[in-house]
């Protein structure tokens, strides 16, 4: 995940990361420990596109 690999270890890269993806530091260590489920879409979309990432949906017929 390119969020990991913008992160680095340290404290500080948590929370300017944090910082530059709109959220605060708790909700992105929910998503760093894969608690995806506690984001809206709207809410992920914007983190990915914080980070630089295209996000593209389809939807198919169930």
């Amino acid at each position: 995940m390119k969020l990991i690999r913008f992160l680095g270890d340290s404290l500080t890269r948590l929370r300017e990361a944090a910082h530059h993806c709109g959220i605060t530091q708790p909700r992105l260590n929910d998503m760093l420990r894969g608690r995806i489920s506690r984001f809206s879409l709207d809410a992920l979309v914007n983190i990915a596109a914080a980070i630089g990432q295209r996000v593209h949906i389809e939807l198919e017929a169930a």
